[in-house]
């Protein structure tokens, strides 16, 4: 019987290079993208985020369920999708991985498009989905970083970068501000409304990569489909 008013996506991991899961995926893959699709496609089949949609519990208006993903506006120019690798696990170094940390959250916005596409219909929305980017932010997130450069990049993100306390304000308003009652598919690069990536908006991207997640949750895990939204 439990429902959630607000989903707030924030996991991420940065290795320096590809690092294989037990599922035999690159672990950049699974948790900086496929495990959002998949809590997603859980918490909506369930009605645990009530929604009309796919679960037939949804929220009157002005109460509108949210879903936020924390991103990076490091997308931005990040090459497109590519579907023949996509899933795939392959060994890459340190040059590679600083290009699929940007990547996959291109792969991750394209998705919150898509998802926030099929959680509205005829101007009404079902459940609102917004990404933000909270900046450079002073966070263990290069843990993994090579020793020689960990010290150094630690000095870096304590001068430069803002707290998390600070880079939380932008989540906080998106999650709770009545401003935001029932705006679906914006972008906040910390306080700052803008534009993602153009390829982010294509229809048909968005339509491959949702049926694309959905073969590889299904090749990894035997109970995807009492979960799975759609295969397409």
């Amino acid at each position: 019987g439990v429902e959630l008013d607000v989903l707030v996506s924030n996991a991420g991991v940065a290795p320096p290079r590809a690092r294989p899961t037990r599922h035999g995926l690159d672990e950049i893959f699974q948790v900086n993208y496929l495990a959002k699709f998949i809590l997603a496609n859980r918490l909506l089949s369930e009605g645990i985020l009530p929604n009309a949609t796919f679960a037939g519990n949804g929220r009157p208006a002005g109460r509108t369920p949210r879903i936020i993903y924390i991103s990076s506006d490091s997308h931005q120019g990040a090459s497109a999708i590519d579907y023949e690798e996509f899933g795939v696990y392959y060994d890459y170094g340190v040059r590679k991985s600083i290009n699929m940390y940007s990547y996959y959250k291109l792969v991750l916005n394209t998705f919150a498009t898509e998802l926030a596409r099929r959680l509205q219909s005829e101007g009404q929305v079902d459940v609102s989905v917004n990404v933000m980017c909270p900046g450079p932010v002073n966070s263990n997130i290069a843990r993994d970083a090579p020793p020689v450069l960990k010290g150094f990049m630690k000095l870096i993100f304590s001068v430069f970068f803002r707290s998390p306390e600070k880079a939380a304000r932008p989540v906080s308003y998106l999650t709770a501000s009545s401003e935001m009652e029932g705006l679906t598919n914006d972008y906040l690069h910390m306080f700052n409304r803008k534009r993602m990536d153009e390829k982010v908006y294509l229809p048909e991207e968005g339509k491959k990569l949702w049926a694309a997640s959905a073969a590889v949750w299904r090749r990894v895990d035997p109970r995807a489909g009492t979960y799975l939204l759609s295969d397409d």
